[in-house]
Formats: C-alpha cells, structure tokens, sequence
C-alpha cells in the first residue's frame, strides 16, 4: 500500500500547512507587496486546501483551483470554517476558463504551486496564465522536486512497498520503466499517474528556462538537499543544498530534493 499519508485526508492536510507554516510562508512573506493579513493568495492544483490554510490563517484572502472535483467537494467539507468565515473559496475548475479568467486577471498578489508543475503537460501556457491573473507587483511561488532526484517520478504512490522506496527507477527509459510496474502488479491507474509523471518532468534547467520565457525574474530562491516537508512525512532534518553542488548544471537534480523558486513579472 502507498505510505500511509497519502490515503488520511486529515492527517495529510496536518502536515502539509504545517510545512507552509513552517517552509513556505518564511521564505514568500517579506517579500510580498502587501502585507500578508492582506494578500490575495491562488494556489493552482490546490486539492482540499491544506496549503491555503496557513495563509488564512494567517488573515490572507484565499482562493483555490483544481480540477479534481472530488478533492474540491472534500476540501469544502474541511475547509468550511474558513470558507464560512470568507477567508477561502475553492473551484473546480479550468484556468483557462474564459470566466475564470475574466475573474481571476490582475487580481492576486500571490500564486502558489507546490508540487503541481510536474503535472502540468503544457507548462509554458499554465505559465502565461499565471502571469495573467497576478498584480502588477505581484510574485509566484513554484516549489517542485527536480526530475532526476531520487523520487523524483513520485514513485512512492505505487503499491509495492519494494517500488516505493526504490531511488532513480523513473530515470529508466519509460517503455522499460511501465513494464517494471506492470511486472511488479501495480494496478492500472497507478501506473497510469506515474507514466505521466514520467512524461511531464521538470529538471532546473527547463524550468530555469520556462519562467524566462513566460515573462517572469527570478526574486528569490532555494534548493534542498532534503526537501523541508521530509521533517513532516519521515521525521527527517531539513538541509539546504550544498553550494557547490547547486552549482554544477544537471548533476544537481540528482542530489537536489526540492527547489522553491519566487518569481515577479518582468517589467517592460
């Protein structure tokens, strides 16, 4: 069976705003335009809201998207002090929605997407969407483990215990890669998920160059050597990745478990 996280909603939520409270909003809150109490915050690929919750929290304006409705409809269920009391609204729904779009341009001071643009396929437009529906000072965080780190193929969803603690097997070519996970029984909408993932990977290098192509700076950033949610999900040290590794192009996606990436628009 998959870790037991993945399948306790509660728990789950637990320590994912634990680690926004603790990992992401250090690093995204001093330099917002605006201070955090009144932030216009949009997490894309939101599923029940347990990033949002901290910003709410926090006295943030909160809106959620996703297109899975069923992590929406239970997001409503679990979120419903903070949507009663107006700080969170989540949608199931397309960003590229022509209402959503004429409700959403130029609004947030904030996107978030964590762990969400390795499961994009046309990154470049989800990007420019983005771009649209932020401030004109506003700024958006990307946090995403790199392709080539040791699970960076998300291979821990599978249900083979031996496959979920395997480190690099996605690095296998992905006709070959599929045949391991038919072989080891995994069931179809698994192998599905994580073929797809194969397909959709984000090294540094290509994001490096999609943000620049989508209109956007870099304000801010941070490479893991252990990815600041491991202390949540194993019990593990947070560490920052080593300098001189960040500093050698692909090799660091080997050894690199998490990159947050703060970005403002370009300014003409």
């Amino acid at each position: 069976m998959p870790y037991e996280f993945h399948t306790d909603h509660a728990f789950y939520l637990s320590f994912l705003a634990e680690n926004t409270r603790k990992s992401i909003i250090p690093f995204l809150a001093p330099e917002l335009p605006v201070p955090l109490a009144q932030a216009r915050v949009l997490e894309l690929g939101c599923g029940e809201g347990g990033n949002l919750q901290p910003f709410a929290e926090a006295g943030a304006h909160c809106t959620g998207i996703d297109l899975n409705k069923v992590k929406i409809e239970a997001g409503r269920e679990l979120m419903s002090n903070w949507i009663q009391a107006g700080k969170m609204e989540l949608f199931a729904e397309d960003i590229f929605n022509p209402d959503i779009e004429a409700a959403f341009t130029g609004k947030f001071h904030l996107i978030i997407l964590k762990d969400v643009i390795e499961h994009i396929p046309h990154k470049d437009k989800a990007l420019a969407q983005m771009h649209k529906y932020l401030t004109d000072d506003g700024l958006l965080f990307i946090g995403w483990p790199p392709w080539r780190m040791p699970f960076g193929g998300h291979q821990q969803i599978a249900q083979s215990k031996l496959l979920q603690k395997l480190p690099w097997i996605h690095l296998l070519p992905k006709p070959l890669y599929v045949a391991v996970l038919k072989a080891f029984g995994e069931p179809r909408a698994v192998i599905a998920d994580l073929a797809e993932t194969h397909d959709y990977r984000v090294s540094i290098s290509l994001m490096n160059r999609l943000y620049k192509q989508t209109g956007f700076v870099m304000r801010k950033e941070l490479h893991y050597l252990i990815n600041p949610i491991y202390e949540h999900k194993f019990g593990l040290k947070t560490r920052e990745q080593f300098g001189w590794l960040r500093a050698l192009p692909w090799v660091r996606d080997f050894f690199t478990t998490s990159c947050y990436y703060l970005l403002a628009k370009k300014q003409a």
